[in-house]
């Protein structure tokens, strides 16, 4: 079984930087994943949310009061922040990575970077021109099979981490456009964060079997001990921690 760190880290390292990712390569984790965004002056940036105003703070440690967005900063402007200061003052001087910086890191390992789909797939070609600069492993998170076709045009033989939309009608298109070993189909516990799933998308005895006979499941966004129990009594091929 595979294990995956959800960016990166996020209870003992700021979540989407660099101090994460590096802790999770010396952890081994299979994978690691993370949010691409892209800033206004088109570079690919790793953030969660829209705006950092949850994660960063400024230089000094102070609360960021007006909304900064990813998508309406250059990389310069972000530079400015600090992206770990609030997790601690250890992680003082940390800033927003590139994903050029991943990467770079995870070079030559046996990792992979694991793309969320944060960038829409009409946009998704200025993530991929970042992607084919390394040698780095990658998959790609979609829900929705005309960003295979997409990504499938420029990378034949991408990786997919595919969720939420998990019909059967579904998951026979995927799976004929996606070779098995290329392929994760991932599936949420029946929790509160995650009440804006639709039942399809979430484990339960009768639903992980109907799935799992489409290839690969894993078990994503895991929080606490008890989770990870309930999820290993699946068996899944993967769990993100």
């Amino acid at each position: 079984m595979l294990y995956r760190s959800h960016r990166g880290g996020v209870y003992d390292t700021p979540e989407n930087t660099m101090p994460a990712f590096l802790s999770a390569l010396s952890l081994g984790y299979a994978s690691i994943e993370t949010d691409p965004q892209i800033t206004r002056d088109g570079v690919v940036v790793l953030m969660h949310d829209d705006t950092i105003n949850r994660t960063c703070r400024h230089a000094d440690g102070s609360l960021i009061e007006k909304p900064i967005r990813i998508s309406e900063a250059t990389y310069e402007e972000l530079l400015s922040y600090d992206a770990g200061i609030a997790l601690g003052k250890q992680f003082r001087s940390t800033h927003i990575p590139r994903l050029d910086e991943l990467l770079s890191a995870a070079e030559g390992r046996d990792v992979t970077v694991a793309l969320d789909k944060k960038i829409p797939t009409e946009r998704v070609d200025a993530l991929i021109d970042v992607v084919l600069r390394h040698r780095a492993r990658v998959s790609f998170s979609t829900s929705d099979t005309g960003r295979i076709r997409k990504i499938q045009a420029r990378m034949p033989d991408a990786m997919f981490d595919y969720d939420v939309n998990l019909s059967d009608d579904a998951l026979r298109e995927v799976t004929m456009l996606v070779k098995p070993e290329n392929l994760m189909i991932w599936m949420y516990l029946d929790k509160p964060n995650f009440a804006w799933l639709a039942p399809i998308a979430k484990v339960n005895p009768e639903n992980f079997r109907r799935v799992k006979q489409y290839g690969q499941v894993g078990i994503a966004n895991i929080r606490c001990t008890t989770d990870v129990m309930e999820a290993l009594s699946y068996a899944p091929d993967a769990i993100e921690l």
